[in-house]
């Protein structure tokens, strides 16, 4: 790993999964000085804890930029810093430990009880420790500027007319990946110029998250729409709703799912995206969104199953009309579609006919 002259920033993207602590331990050595850049839904607590250590023994900087979020278990790793960033559109959020057993989420009072041991060792306040672990599971306490005076918590807010330096690749890093890039410095002209990154584009996928503000836009076609992009400085990966003509321009993108009836693309390599399952291509009517879970009796469950066989094996049984998928590793399957309910640690897909 390179060690960075004028100061380095670690861009943290994604669903935290076992592992990221230790690969952000690696980054984090190379590093006298770094700002870390957060946005990111949460994911596993005890992980979003060990970066946060890792962060508060180096003495780095934690920022969320513009209209990014950070919530969960992201939140605790954001609170470790020597200076939190705040942008003004962007979010923190935080709510309390909890266990995940059969799609049914229960407050983790030995989960909470490490938080707490966590967020005192980090010298904040006994207001602080309360707010970060009082809201339920299925809520977000998120973080405004009134509440973090009134905890006596510092934040500093990120002038609305700054942007992160731009990425040192047209395809940003997930995290789980992270990526550790130069920040402020002159990039030198190559003696031979690059190929430019080419698109990818793949029918019946949504590349799910990372809209850019103001979306969607209204267009004809997804030529359209990736035309749009092209015109986005910003913008790198995009989904068009063809019933909808609704277009999605992202400022990234790191899975596929799913999703019949949408085109998507993205400028990288194949391999840049990670698809979930197989595709089903336009044989089957079937949308798998993040997100969201559906709120029946099941007629199976699994568990120990990943996201991918959860979603095909719903797909190739003819009774399964409906999936729910948690973080647990458990796989939930229905022969009804509705209700569902926003939850923003599930996956759920369905038939559309």
């Amino acid at each position: 790993m390179e060690r960075l002259e004028k100061g380095t920033i670690i861009a943290v993207e994604g669903t935290f999964v076992e592992g990221d602590d230790v690969r952000f331990k690696n980054l984090a050595i190379a590093a006298d000085s770094a700002v870390v850049v957060f946005n990111s839904p949460g994911g596993l607590a005890h992980v979003g804890m060990e970066i946060g250590r890792t962060i508060a023994i180096k003495g780095f900087v934690t920022a969320v930029f513009q209209d990014h979020i950070c919530a969960s278990a992201c939140g605790l790793a954001w609170i470790a810093g020597k200076t939190r960033f705040l942008h003004p559109t962007s979010k923190v959020g935080f709510h309390a430990v909890f266990t995940d057993q059969y799609g049914q989420q229960d407050v983790s009072s030995a989960g909470n009880a490490l938080v707490g041991s966590y967020l005192q060792k980090l010298n904040l306040s006994e207001n602080v420790i309360v707010y970060v672990t009082q809201a339920n599971p299925s809520s977000m306490q998120w973080l405004t500027a009134e509440d973090a005076r009134r905890i006596g918590l510092d934040v500093e807010p990120i002038p609305q007319s700054v942007e992160p330096s731009p990425p040192s690749s047209n395809v940003p890093v997930p995290f789980g990946s992270t990526s550790q890039e130069q920040a402020n410095l002159p990039q030198q002209t190559p003696a031979i110029s690059p190929m430019p990154p080419s698109w990818q584009f793949y029918d019946h996928t949504d590349l799910p998250g990372y809209d850019l503000p103001g979306m969607p836009l209204r267009v004809a076609s997804a030529n359209h729409c990736r035309k749009e992009c092209e015109a986005h400085d910003r913008c790198s990966a995009f989904t068009y709703n063809v019933p909808q003509r609704a277009c999605f321009l992202k400022g990234m993108a790191t899975e596929a799912l799913q999703y019949s009836g949408a085109v998507s693309g993205y400028i990288g390599s194949p391999e840049d995206i990670m698809r979930v399952g197989r595709d089903f291509g336009p044989t089957l009517a079937f949308r798998t969104s993040r997100d969201i879970e559906i709120v029946a009796r099941p007629f199976a469950r699994f568990q120990n199953y990943s996201l991918s066989a959860c979603q095909d094996q719903c797909v190739t049984s003819s009774r399964c009309q409906g999936f729910s998928y948690f973080r647990s590793g458990m796989c939930l399957m229905f022969d009804v579609r509705k209700p569902t309910r926003r939850n923003l640690l599930s996956v759920a897909g369905s038939r559309s006919n």
